[in-house]
């Protein structure tokens, strides 16, 4: 039990540190909406994940009032997801953006497999690690899709767009 109360220390401590020395100063409004948008998937995807007993969390920080493992799915993951929004490539061939995307699921995927099979923060029961990492990587698409949908809809409201200029 103290182990995994030290992870989870670990977790807020490098969430904090991470998103502040990856995430450009300038590009914090970008990483707090990435964050935020994967807060929102992840909610509506794992009710049901732990609902219908596909992963259950043994140890977590409030055990009366929810199932769910609040570090982990609420502020590790989208501070990852968030540190990988803003440094994703937006230039290059498609080969390189797909093959990064799939190197940041597969790094997440192995350090949940190790959450889960060292510790008693995370377990598996009708999801497998493959099952894991098809999970994990269908919440960075639609956080990805639904961030890029907010910052390109930024646009429609410039005056560029309408035809105007402030000049």
């Amino acid at each position: 039990m103290l182990m995994e109360r030290l992870i989870l220390i670990a977790m807020w401590l490098f969430g904090f540190v991470a998103f502040i020395l990856f995430i450009p100063r300038k590009e914090w409004r970008k990483g707090f909406l990435a964050f935020l948008m994967f807060q929102a998937v992840i909610w509506l995807c794992d009710m049901p994940s732990f609902q219908f007993e596909l992963l259950s969390a043994p140890v977590r920080e409030f055990p009366k009032a929810t199932d769910l493992p609040l570090t982990i799915d609420y502020f590790f993951y989208p501070v990852l997801f968030s540190i990988f929004y803003v440094k994703k490539r937006e230039k290059g061939r498609p080969w390189s953006r797909i093959s990064s995307f799939f190197v940041w699921i597969s790094v997440i995927t192995l350090l949940d497999v190790v959450i889960e099979r060292y510790t008693g923060l995370l377990e598996y029961k009708l999801l497998t690690w493959y099952g894991m990492w098809i999970y994990m990587g269908f919440l960075f698409y639609v956080s990805q899709v639904l961030c890029n949908w907010f910052f390109k809809e930024k646009s429609l409201f410039q005056a560029e767009w309408w035809g105007h200029n402030e000049d």
